[in-house]
């Protein structure tokens, strides 16, 4: 975990945090997750010489522009002049950053594309991570990039603005550090002299980050307070040298580095010169003050948030006086100013710190006030005292209309009630409410306290085998540290690995009970699926699934997929949501089954978050639809239909099954579907399974299924088709069927397999209108079997090419 080093001049901060113990006053870095689009001129390289006239123009106009407004931005120039301006890599460390540009990407490393141009000839500072110092040296095994010499910030602060990308395996975190330097150093000393026997233990680390960027350019600022001469640092750290990954290429990369007034930082606010851009309510009932320290010693803050860490003597924070003339239920109001709508795939994080003490507190509330509706909603509140200390608070920001964030102190029981605020942050991307008591979505989590209502099935329900487990990140070899705060001594939650646990067996980890709205709603998560050791028959770690669990208007209960992906992902804690928009009440099921090596794999849950929106699926891979099915316990939604009882499609057990075929998914005895006739009658029978009904494509977009087959038998009538129907869901039971149309078709004649062996097939399905599919099974000695139907949205083409079915078959499909 980061501590904050103590420092004997005051400092206060106000960086990118992620979750926390709800009783502790540490504080905890992360990323600025969700990526933002730069901004920013862009031709295409190789073009005309216009275009690469004009290119140059805006080069010149921006560059003019820059050097007019700003002379603490560095963009690092451009080809062939690209550069790292004013800053400095410091020799203390046995690693550099350089300037590139992106026509060396895939040469030296980093994006493709600067943030400043927009353009593979815009330059950007780059460290490539794979890099091994030489022995014996004795520096820090990292790159850090120091500014020049800067004087104090004075009480508004400073917002250090920024771009970075982090690709491939070997990078661990990067971090923006704060270094003082001695008063009567000055810009003409040697920075080497002056960093001589550096070692790190004045430095106060100011925002840190670790998740890949996946390619992306993605903006963090901070903002900070310092009371004398300070330099600013960035440190791209990479994993240890005798780590796998550090074999592996990776970067860091920064562009568009700036210094600006804190005003420019949006609701960032140290209340250290003001309220920034924070503003009085005038249709409350008191305002919210400005203090250095409570002039009680029965309720408020001794001092604002950063000098109670550090000792400090500087500092201010804002609060609501429960002092007379104020009585209980009295509000005051402290608003924002107005955000535009958020992305649905890019909601807002808010943290802050609150300091509530005395037995008079009332409660403190977090709202969205709706600009177009002037309505408010509550997403996070908490009431009651905590204790003489300033404990940390997030919550997730998420609106499709402009709005305001509200912070609304209420006074409680007596006059010993403030409330306190401090350091407030706005960041973009999805975080869990916490403390999870405050959260208006009792779903979010962290898993550092406990499993906030997340639970495993009763052993009596026998819905799965085994449990999920909350676990110290010390206490396994993967992942090595948890999500949240980035640490060994962090929490996640993740599957066992014993003896007792066989492949095929699954963990369900439950929700609390969520209240059904219309209006659609993300839960985000980060995910872990890490396979060390590939078995040379494939991957086969097992599946990672989330599903919906409600009662339908018939009074079924029925258990939806969302989102699901399987085996190995990689060595990194990796992003994912997935929309979910039900009406009526509905519990999540994180649903894990181990495959063949689950002595060999990894997987673990961890920062669980629900806000509003209709977001996008991610990773897309994940996406997944009623029409999916590995058949690893069941036939999921798909129906056999075939009357017969000698001769249905059914799934493999391990008494029964064909040909000893090993499961596709993860190569266990049991986990597909068949269908295995012998009719000595020699009269080919006729079998279906059939899918639930598809919803057809918003876009009226063509959308491909996959699946695996394999066949088995002595006949060489065996046959295997795909067919699909349109479906209207308004007509009468007796109309709701078009006509079937073949879409795909292969038979034992043309398999080419001596045994039984999967083959991979696809074909593309018109979703213009809803529809379902059929797999229609044609046999009078021998079978097929099918597993992992996947979706896919978009074109495809057919797989293998010989199943494409003649022009006569596809037009209508006979009884």
């Amino acid at each position: 975990m980061v501590v904050l080093m103590v420092l004997m001049a005051a400092v206060g901060v106000v960086e990118c945090r992620a979750g926390l113990h709800p009783l502790s006053t540490q504080s905890l870095l992360q990323t600025s997750a969700v990526a933002v689009v730069p901004e920013g001129d862009s031709a295409e390289v190789g073009g005309t010489a216009s275009a690469e006239e004009d290119r140059i123009l805006v080069r010149k106009r921006r560059q003019d522009t820059d050097d007019a407004s700003n002379t603490d931005l560095c963009d690092f120039g451009s080809s062939p002049e690209e550069n790292l301006c004013s800053w400095t890599n410091l020799k203390v460390a046995e690693l550099k950053w350089r300037s590139t540009t992106g026509d060396s990407s895939f040469w030296m490393g980093g994006p493709e594309e600067d943030v400043s141009y927009g353009d593979n000839l815009g330059g950007y500072a780059l460290f490539e991570t794979s890099q091994i110092p030489k022995q014996g040296n004795g520096g820090l095994e990292s790159a850090m990039l120091m500014s020049s010499i800067r004087n104090t910030t004075g009480a508004t602060g400073t917002c250090v603005k920024f771009w970075y990308s982090i690709g491939g395996l070997s990078p661990d975190r990067l971090r923006v550090l704060l270094h003082p330097v001695p008063e009567s150093a000055s810009e003409s000393d040697p920075v080497d002299d002056m960093m001589e026997g550096y070692d790190g233990s004045e430095d106060l680390v100011l925002w840190e980050a670790r998740d890949m960027t996946l390619a992306e350019w993605k903006e963090g600022q901070v903002v900070y307070t310092f009371d004398r001469k300070h330099s600013i640092i960035f440190e791209g750290i990479p994993v240890v040298s005798d780590d796998i990954n550090r074999r592996y290429r990776g970067f860091f990369a920064l562009d568009e580095l700036s210094f600006t007034s804190s005003t420019q930082c949006g609701a960032f606010c140290t209340f250290e010169g003001g309220t920034c851009g924070w503003s009085q309510d005038t249709n409350d009932d008191f305002d919210w003050q400005l203090s250095r320290g409570s002039l009680n010693p029965s309720t408020g803050p001794p001092r604002d948030r950063s000098s109670f860490a550090n000792d400090g003597l500087m500092g201010g924070y804002a609060f609501i006086d429960s002092s007379y003339p104020r009585r209980p239920g009295d509000t005051a109001r402290l608003m924002s100013q107005e955000f535009q709508g958020t992305n649905p795939d890019s909601p807002l994080c808010m943290r802050f710190w609150t300091h509530m003490y005395g037995n008079g507190v009332g409660s403190l509330s977090v709202l969205i006030y709706d600009v177009n509706s002037a309505e408010d909603r509550v997403i996070w509140t908490i009431s009651g005292e905590a204790g003489n200390a300033w404990y940390q608070g997030q919550v997730p920001i998420a609106s499709p209309t402009p709005f305001k964030v509200v912070f609304q102190g209420e006074v409680g029981a007596n006059n010993l009630g403030d409330i306190a605020i401090d350091d407030i942050s706005v960041v973009q991307g999805a975080c869990p409410s916490a403390p999870q008591v405050a959260a208006a979505n009792s779903g979010d989590c962290t898993f550092e306290v406990d499993e906030c209502n997340w639970a495993n099935p009763s052993p009596r329900d026998r819905l799965d085998e085994m449990d999920w487990v909350r676990s110290v990140a010390a206490d396994n070899r993967y992942p090595a540290r948890d999500h949240t705060i980035g640490t060994t001594q962090g929490f996640y939650m993740t599957l066992p690995r014993g003896a007792v646990q066989r492949g095929g067996d699954r963990a369900w980890l439950i929700s609390p009970t969520m209240t059904g709205s219309p209006d659609p709603m993300c839960i985000a998560f980060w995910y872990f699926m890490y396979e060390p050791f590939i078995d040379p028959s494939g991957p086969s770690l097992g599946s990672l699934k989330l599903h919906l669990r409600y009662q339908s208007s018939e009074g079924d209960l029925v258990t939806r997929p969302v989102w699901g992906l399987r085996n190995h992902q990689g060595p990194n804690w990796m992003y994912g949501q997935a929309r979910v928009q039900i009406d009526q009440d509905y519990v999540v099921i994180f649903e894990g089954v181990w495959g063949s090596s689950r002595g060999n794999g990894f997987m673990a849950l961890d920062d669980i978050t629900l806000f509003t929106g209709d977001c996008t699926t991610k990773p897309e891979k994940a996406l997944t639809s009623g029409g999916d099915c590995d058949f690893q316990r069941d036939a999921c939604m798909w129906k056999n239909i075939t009357s017969d009882p000698d001769f249905r499609w059914t799934t493999a057990s391990v008494s029964r099954r064909p040909a000893n075929l090993p499961d596709h998914t993860f190569g266990g005895p049991v986990g597909y579907a068949y269908f295995d006739v012998f009719n000595q009658n020699a009269r080919p029978q006729s079998l279906t399974l059939l899918s639930p009904p598809m919803d057809k494509d918003d876009d009226n977009a063509p959308i491909c299924i996959s699946f695996w087959y394999a066949y088995f038998g002595a006949s060489d009538t065996t046959k295997l088709k795909v067919v699909r129907e349109s479906y209207d869901r308004t007509a009468e039971e007796e109309n709701r069927f078009g006509e079937p149309v073949e879409l795909w078709t292969v038979d034992a004649q043309n398999i080419g397999a001596q045994r039984p062996e999967w083959q991979f097939g696809q074909v593309q399905v018109d979703a213009s209108a809803d529809y379902r599919i059929s797999l229609v099974g044609m046999a009078s000695n021998g079978g097929f079997a099918i597993d992992d139907i996947k979706t896919y949205s978009g074109s495809c083409g057919h797989r293998p090419m010989r199943a494409v079915p003649s022009s006569s078959d596809s037009n209508a499909v006979s009884s």
